[in-house]
C-alpha cells in the first residue's frame, strides 16, 4: 500500500484540455506519453452459440454477450488489458467477495430503460428477448455483430418495441474498446422513453473503482476517482452534461481506467450521466426531471409508429491511469466514426 501511494503521488498538475484548469490526477507512469503510436491492433474473433457470443482479442477473452440467462442481454465478464476484470461479479456469481449485494439489476454492462411506463430497467416490468444475432455483413468486417431484440411487457406476447444494436470491438495492449449503434424501432405502435434517471447505456464497475466504500456491505476499501469532459470530479459528476466520463483507480492492485463516450450525433448531446459513487455509470439523455431539475416529463421522448431513434455510444477500458488529455484525444477519434448501419449477408 505504501509503494502504491508513492507511485500515485509523484505526478500531478496536468493542464486540462477543455477548461484550461490544472487538474490534479494520479498517473500510472506508463500512460503519461498519451497515445502509443507503435501499438498493433488486436485481431477480433467471435465464438457464437445459441445462448451467447464470446469476443476474443488476439485469442484472449474480452467479453461475452449473454442473451439467455437473464431478463435482458448483458456483457459479462468484461476484461481489460491484462485480463483484469472491469465490472462487478455479483449477481452473476452469488459467492462474489468484497461486493455490495445491492441493485441486482445492475448486471455488469447492459442497455435498458423505462418504456411507456414499463420498468425494464429494474427488470420488474418486462423482458428484453434477443431473437437474432448476425455476424456476417457486406464488406466482410471481422469485428462486428448485431443483435435484434424485442422489449415485451410482463403478461403480454406483443412487444412494445424492437431494438437492433450493432457492436464494434477492437483494442491493443493498452486498451480495449466497444462502440455501439442502437436503433430503437417503433415496430408495434408509438412508444416513449420515460423521463427518469434509471437508464440507459450502463456499466456497474468493479467495486475497486467505487468512489466510496461501504464496509457494512463488504466493500471495505476502494480506489476509484472520476472526472468528466467539463472538468467536474468525484460525486459531483452525477446528472451533469458531458461528452465523456472517466473512472480510474486500482483494481486488485493494478492501475486501470474506464472511459465512456457520447457520440455528437446523439439526441440531447452532450448527454446527462447517471453516474453514482458506488460504481453505476450510465449515459442517459432522458432524465431531465431528475438530472436538471426541469418539470416532470420534460425528458420524455416519443418515437412514433414506424419511426426509429438512433443512439451511439462507446466505452474503452485502459491499462494504467488514463489522463483527461488522452481521453479527449480518444473521444475526438470516436466522434469522427459514423457507426453506420450494416447490410447483413444472406444466411
Amino acid at each position: 500500500m505504501i509503494f502504491r501511494t508513492f507511485v500515485f503521488s509523484i505526478f500531478c498538475g496536468v493542464l486540462y484540455p477543455v477548461t484550461g484548469q490544472c487538474f490534479q490526477i494520479e498517473h500510472d507512469i506508463s500512460t503519461l506519453s498519451g497515445v502509443r503510436a507503435n501499438q498493433i491492433d488486436a485481431t477480433v474473433s467471435f465464438e457464437k452459440t445459441q445462448n451467447q457470443v464470446s469476443v476474443d482479442l488476439d485469442g484472449k477473452l474480452f467479453t461475452t454477450f449473454d442473451v439467455v440467462k437473464y431478463r435482458k442481454p448483458i456483457f459479462y465478464p468484461v476484461y481489460g488489458p491484462g485480463q483484469i476484470s472491469m465490472t462487478r461479479t455479483w449477481p452473476m456469481k452469488e459467492d462474489a467477495k468484497g461486493e455490495s449485494k445491492d441493485h441486482p439489476h445492475h448486471k455488469s454492462m447492459w442497455i435498458s430503460h423505462e418504456i411507456s411506463g414499463v420498468d425494464f430497467w429494474s427488470e420488474k416490468g418486462g423482458t428484453v428477448v434477443s431473437e437474432l444475432i448476425e455476424t456476417e455483413f457486406a464488406g466482410n468486417p471481422t469485428n462486428v455483430f448485431r443483435a435484434t431484440s424485442q422489449w415485451i411487457k410482463n403478461g403480454s406476447t406483443e412487444p412494445l418495441l424492437t431494438d437492433q444494436t450493432t457492436y464494434w470491438f477492437g483494442g491493443d495492449e493498452s486498451s480495449r474498446w466497444m462502440n455501439c449503434l442502437i436503433k430503437y424501432q417503433a415496430t408495434h405502435g408509438d412508444f416513449e422513453f420515460d423521463d427518469t434517471k434509471e437508464g440507459l447505456f450502463a456499466i456497474r464497475t468493479h467495486p475497486d473503482l467505487r468512489l466510496t466504500a461501504k464496509p457494512k456491505s463488504g466493500v471495505k476499501e476502494v480506489f476509484g476517482k472520476a472526472i468528466n469532459s467539463e472538468g467536474i470530479t468525484g460525486k459531483a459528476i452525477w446528472g451533469k452534461q458531458a461528452k465523456w466520463l472517466l473512472y480510474y483507480g486500482e483494481i486488485d492492485g493494478t492501475p486501470m481506467s474506464i472511459a465512456m463516450y457520447d457520440h455528437p450525433s446523439n439526441l440531447r448531446h452532450p448527454t446527462t450521466w447517471h453516474a453514482r459513487d458506488y460504481g453505476l455509470v450510465t449515459a442517459n439523455p432522458f432524465g431531465m426531471h431528475h438530472f436538471l431539475g426541469k418539470p416532470k416529463g420534460s425528458g420524455t421522448f416519443k418515437v412514433a409508429s414506424g419511426n426509429t431513434l438512433e443512439l451511439r455510444y462507446g466505452v474503452e477500458f485502459f491499462k494504467g491511469i488514463a489522463t483527461p488529455t488522452l481521453i479527449e484525444q480518444k473521444y475526438e477519434s470516436f466522434a469522427k466514426r459514423s457507426l453506420s448501419d450494416l447490410t447483413a449477408k444472406q444466411q
